[in-house]
């Protein structure tokens, strides 16, 4: 089946739907699920339009960004996104790095970097049907490892006068996976990879071989809750947030801009594109601020994508909450 989604948040409302409609209950190594009897391909027509506003999903605007730039940079340490997510070691093998970190094999771990490549063969022939991008790897086959890529290729074509992505998937979670992380990391290398190509963002898809809720974490009923709340709160939707282009432009300075950000987040760099100086950068700061909610509500305000400033602002103000 098909979910045709104007955005994440219309994605995970109508996935919400479908699975409790459809699914059928499974056992699993991770506990029970809800699973969809066949492949699930989700298009999404605005992929830019990325961010989760509901207060019930509650995704972490934060964790999300800062790991999509950590997999742009191609890395596989730990270190940087356990800055916002400390359940990242727990799918280490050697406490330091992850074994099927997307960055890191979309740039190192096949001895070549294949966004680069896959940009030279779509700018040299836009026709071509050729451009995939490898995740999973024949060693990955049997393996026996904490993290072995969910996501395994991504194919990419200029039909239509655009760039457009579709990335196949062996077991997406619902919830975590599928219409949250994955609708953020991919979307923006597609916005990535189009702005060096010289094309408008396309559509985006997703090939989920597996869809399935774990309904221990979300049962049917908090799933259809959740659906109304994500479908009410779609800011996108409702015309109240707007989004900011990723890279503004030259793809050179923004890949140096990126260098610069992941050697150290935390300084004041004179960066060459605006999204460090006016997304990256405010963000990494109010998220190392979350403790003092007067401080980092204030750097948050400095976030210039408004898409970005609400989500943070309100997650922010959440995590207060939490803490009293």
């Amino acid at each position: 089946m098909e979910i045709l989604a104007r955005n994440v948040n219309d994605a995970l409302a109508q996935g919400l739907r479908e699975i409790v409609a459809r699914g059928i209950r499974e056992s699993s190594r991770n506990g029970d699920v809800l699973v969809f009897q066949n492949p699930v391909t989700t298009t999404y027509i605005n992929p830019v339009q990325r961010v989760i506003f509901s207060p019930m999903r509650n995704a972490n605007p934060f964790f999300h960004l800062m790991e999509s730039l950590w997999m742009l940079a191609g890395r596989n340490d730990l270190a940087f996104p356990l800055q916002f997510n400390k359940r990242f070691k727990e799918y280490s093998d050697d406490d330091t790095t992850l074994a099927g970190a997307y960055g890191f094999r979309w740039r190192r771990y096949f001895g070549r970097d294949q966004l680069e490549l896959a940009v030279s063969e779509l700018r040299r022939d836009p026709t071509t049907r050729r451009v995939v991008i490898q995740m999973w790897s024949q060693n990955d086959l049997g393996g026996t490892g904490k993290d072995l890529p969910c996501n395994t290729q991504i194919y990419l074509d200029c039909r239509y006068g655009s760039l457009n992505m579709t990335v196949c998937n062996r077991s997406n979670d619902i919830l975590w996976g599928a219409y949250g992380a994955n609708a953020v990391h991919f979307s923006v290398l597609l916005e990535y990879l189009s702005f060096k190509v010289g094309l408008p963002v396309g559509v985006y898809r997703q090939f989920s071989n597996n869809l399935h809720l774990y309904t221990g974490v979300l049962s049917p009923e908090g799933a259809l809750a959740m659906a109304d709340e994500v479908e009410h709160t779609d800011l996108y939707h409702r015309h109240t947030v707007k989004t900011l282009p990723l890279i503004t432009h030259d793809a050179e300075d923004w890949d140096h801009d990126l260098r610069t950000f992941m050697h150290a987040p935390s300084k004041t760099h004179n960066y060459r594109e605006p999204f460090f100086r006016d997304v990256a950068r405010p963000m990494y700061e109010a998220w190392g601020m979350r403790h003092d909610t007067f401080f980092a509500r204030s750097i948050a305000n400095e976030i210039e994508a408004p898409d970005w400033q609400r989500a943070c602002r309100e997650w922010l103000e959440r995590f207060a909450e939490r803490r009293k």
